[in-house]
């Protein structure tokens, strides 16, 4: 009988505790859904296979279910979002709050769902969109000179690769944005498989080493991927082009984290430790925790969707020789016969900049041969931009009036020490001659600190 009563209470036990789950789940995806309607990829191959991910790679101790080390992370970047009120950040404390939730219902969880979640995030997309700008140039060139080896004449300029009269861009995808993510995703997953399966987990130094590696064989994945689609005249649009890509990613990635994982497991797993009796936090203040912590993202949410966006400037700017238009978000246009120029203002060190290769690309156009040069004495970047027949030629770099650079680390520094503001400068000429020397002339003529202080 006493059997039989524990077997029952056991579901009901579950049940109690998933109902209240669901419910507070609920409550935090409903303030996701106001804040943030545009700002995650729900259709993306990336969320989808995160949304796989949690689950395979959780792993919850029920004897520890007393933890408020997710609440309290969950409150910190709460007050940092209220200081610095970014989507991001909100994203975050919304994570480690259904972490919280988590960590209720099941017992203390692993740290690999909330690693998931953390790539799931737009953050990680742009990062890797962004800031991985330098390796894409250094892949085209490791290509090149590759393909120099088997005696194919190749010609690298900046982003492209020249083979035969045929012309291969590196961009974006070509570093693995969705095969980093999708690699990352699943090295995860086999990972929370193989912990699951010997009874053991890694700590986190390995699984940071195993992410190092995840990384490189993803670039070196997509280092062959190049010289292939290149040595075999593959273009964009080709049903080989993107199998091409599946398969370097099954050879150089997921064959290996296959084979890697378990025993990685095996040779440095660790047992979980056993706890003396059980931690239990009285549910009056779990509730009381959860309605704190929903207030305070629901706060921070309301403040992050009324804080004001840059509007149009202040006042027109002057600059001679140019027509200046105030456009929203603060973006000011001068043009002139020869060159059209976009200045947009970044609010501050923590925003995501209007990048040049984003914008564009979103108006139709190719960029090709994209390169760091040196005009007026500054290094920028320059590039050539192609829709059907018609051919530009753009230089952009982030500027506050009196320091120019192309690094994303420099300007994000500068402008958190010393509180500048900084803005992409975009120049856009009809040949490369034009171009330099409207460079040249805009800086000259400190047209660049006159529209961002507006």
């Amino acid at each position: 009988m006493r059997l039989t009563s524990a077997i029952l209470c056991k579901p009901m036990e579950t049940c109690k505790r998933s109902i209240p789950a669901i419910l507070i789940t609920g409550v935090y995806l409903g303030i996701v859904l106001y804040a943030l309607p545009g700002y995650i990829a729900w259709n993306s191959a990336g969320f989808l296979l995160g949304l796989l991910a949690i689950p395979l790679a959780m792993a919850g101790n029920p004897l520890r279910r007393g933890s408020l080390r997710f609440y309290y992370a969950a409150l910190a970047v709460c007050v940092l979002a209220w200081v610095v009120p970014a989507k991001t950040l909100l994203f975050i404390a919304v994570a480690l709050a259904l972490c919280f939730v988590a960590d209720g219902a099941l017992g203390r969880i692993n740290g690999l769902p909330v690693l998931a979640v953390m790539l799931m995030s737009p953050l990680f997309t742009y990062i890797v969109n962004i800031f991985t700008f330098p390796i894409r140039l250094q892949l085209t060139a490791a290509a090149g000179k590759a393909l120099r080896y088997t005696g194919a004449a190749v010609a690298v300029e900046g982003n492209s690769i020249l083979l035969n009269g045929n012309s291969f861009s590196v961009d974006a995808a070509c570093v693995g944005l969705s095969m980093m993510v999708t690699s990352l995703l699943c090295g995860i997953m086999l990972l929370g498989y193989s912990q699951r399966k010997a009874g053991l987990y890694l700590r986190w130094p390995k699984i940071a080493l195993l992410l190092g590696f995840i990384v490189l064989a993803n670039i070196a994945g997509n280092l062959f991927r190049i010289i292939l689609l290149v040595q075999f005249n593959i273009p964009p649009g080709h049903a080989m082009h993107e199998l091409t890509g599946i398969f370097c990613l099954m050879v150089y990635v997921m064959l290996p984290l296959v084979w890697l994982c378990p025993r990685l497991v095996q040779r440095f797993g660790r047992p979980r430790m056993p706890v003396a009796g059980k931690e239990q936090l009285h549910p009056f203040m779990l509730v009381q925790a959860h309605v704190c912590l929903a207030a305070c993202v629901l706060m921070v949410a309301y403040k992050i969707n009324i804080s004001p966006e840059l509007s149009l400037a202040a006042e027109k700017p002057s600059v001679e020789g140019y027509a200046a238009t105030p456009m929203p978000h603060r973006v000011v246009k001068l043009e002139n016969a020869q060159a059209l120029i976009y200045i947009k203002s970044i609010p501050d060190f923590y925003y995501t900049d209007h990048h040049p290769t984003t914008c564009w690309q979103g108006s139709g156009y190719t960029f090709k041969q994209v390169q760091e040069s040196r005009m007026a004495g500054r290094r920028i970047f320059t590039g050539r931009l192609e829709k059907g027949e018609e051919l530009l030629y753009t230089a952009w770099w982030y500027d506050n009036g009196n320091v120019q650079t192309i690094s994303q680390f420099t300007w994000r520094w500068q402008a958190l020490m010393e509180r500048s503001r900084f803005a992409v400068v975009n120049v856009t000429a009809s040949d490369g001659k034009t171009l330099e020397a409207e460079v040249e002339r805009l800086l000259e003529k400190g047209a660049v600190k006159k529209c961002i202080t507006l």
